[in-house]
C-alpha cells in the first residue's frame, strides 16, 4: 500500500484527488487545516467516504504555512509506515483584481500559499525521500503559467513559483531516485471553491483608477467559457489525471502533464520549452539530471 499526503485535501481537486486515490487502495493522508475544529465535517465526511469504499484515510492537521505542522504530518506518515511515497502539492488560493490595487501585504500572502507552502512541506519530505532513494513529488499547477491573462495576477505570480520550484527541485533531486510530475489543469470555472473564496485587491482607491477597464475585468468569466466552447470541464478529470500518472512506473513518469479541455493551447508551448531545456542542457552537460535514477 503505496502512502501519498495531499496539502489542501478539504475541497476541490484536492478532494477529489483524495477520494480517487482512497478508492484506488492508497494509504492517504489528506491534509487540511484544524480537523477537529472548523474542519470537523470535512474530516469526517473523508473518513465516512473511506469507509464506504473499503478504503485508508487518515485526515491531519496541515497547515502549509508552518513549517512544524508540516514536519509533524510528514512524520506521522513515516511513524505509521515506515516510509513517503507520495507528495502532493495542492493547496492554493486564487486572487482576483488589477495587480496593482493588491497591497504588498496581499502579495506576500499569495506567494506564502501558493508557492512557499510548497518548500516547506518540500523540505519537511524530501530528507525521507532521499533516504528512501525513491519517491514523488507532484504538483498540481496551471496552464496559466504559460499563457498569462490579466486581472489574475498574484495568483500568476504564484503559480509561475511554483512551476519554477518544481522543476529546479526536479533536476536537484532526480539523482536521489525522487520523481517530479506537474500537473497542469486548464480552466475549470466550476467545481472548485476557487471563485467563492478568491481575494480581491485591499487598495480600493487604486482600483476606482481603472474603472475604464471595468467591462475588460467583468469579462474574466465569459472569456474562460469562451475558451471551452460549450464543452464540459469535470474537474474530476484533474483527480483522475494524477491517478493515472501515479500508475506509472518510475522512470517513465513525463514531468509535465495538462488536464485542459479547453483550447488554451498550452501543450504546445509545453512542447518548445522541453526540446530547449534539453539542448540547453546538453550544452552545459547536465542531461543526466533531465532523467530520475
Amino acid at each position: 500500500m503505496k502512502t501519498v499526503i495531499i496539502s489542501g485535501a478539504g475541497t476541490g481537486m484536492g478532494l477529489l484527488t483524495a477520494q480517487t486515490l482512497i478508492r484506488q487502495g492508497y494509504a492517504v493522508y489528506a491534509g487540511v487545516r484544524d480537523p477537529n475544529g472548523r474542519s470537523l465535517a470535512r474530516r469526517e465526511a473523508l473518513e465516512t467516504y473511506a469507509q464506504d469504499h473499503g478504503g485508508y484515510v487518515r485526515v491531519v492537521d496541515l497547515d502549509i504555512h508552518s513549517e512544524a505542522s508540516c514536519q509533524a504530518a510528514v512524520d506521522r506518515v513515516v511513524a505509521d509506515h515506515g516510509r513517503l511515497d507520495i507528495v502532493i502539492h495542492n493547496a492554493a488560493h486564487l486572487f482576483i483584481g488589477v495587480y496593482e490595487g493588491f497591497t504588498p501585504e496581499q502579495l506576500t500572502d499569495c506567494l506564502n500559499t501558493n508557492v512557499v507552502g510548497a518548500h516547506r512541506l518540500n523540505r519537511a519530505a524530501l530528507p525521507q525521500l532521499r533516504k528512501q532513494g525513491d519517491g514523488v513529488l507532484l504538483y498540481v499547477g496551471s496552464t496559466i503559467t504559460r499563457i498569462v491573462t490579466p486581472f489574475v495576477g498574484p495568483y500568476i505570480t504564484g503559480k509561475y513559483a511554483l512551476d519554477a520550484l518544481a522543476e529546479v527541485t526536479a533536476y536537484e533531486v532526480n539523482r536521489f531516485g525522487v520523481e517530479t510530475v506537474i500537473v497542469m489543469p486548464g480552466i475549470f470555472p466550476d467545481g472548485t471553491a476557487h471563485f467563492q473564496s478568491a481575494v480581491h485587491p485591499g487598495d480600493q482607491d487604486v482600483v476606482e483608477g481603472y474603472e475604464r477597464f471595468k467591462d475588460d475585468f467583468d469579462n474574466i468569466g465569459p472569456g474562460l467559457r469562451a475558451l471551452l466552447a460549450g464543452a464540459d470541464a469535470p474537474v474530476q478529470g484533474v483527480a483522475d489525471e494524477i491517478a493515472r500518472v501515479l500508475s506509472i512506473p518510475k522512470g517513465e513518469k513525463p514531468m509535465r502533464t495538462v488536464v485542459d479541455y479547453s483550447d488554451y493551447g498550452a501543450p504546445l508551448v509545453n512542447d518548445v520549452v522541453e526540446a530547449q531545456t534539453a539542448r540547453v542542457f546538453g550544452m552545459m552537460g547536465y542531461e543526466h539530471l533531465l532523467k530520475v535514477s
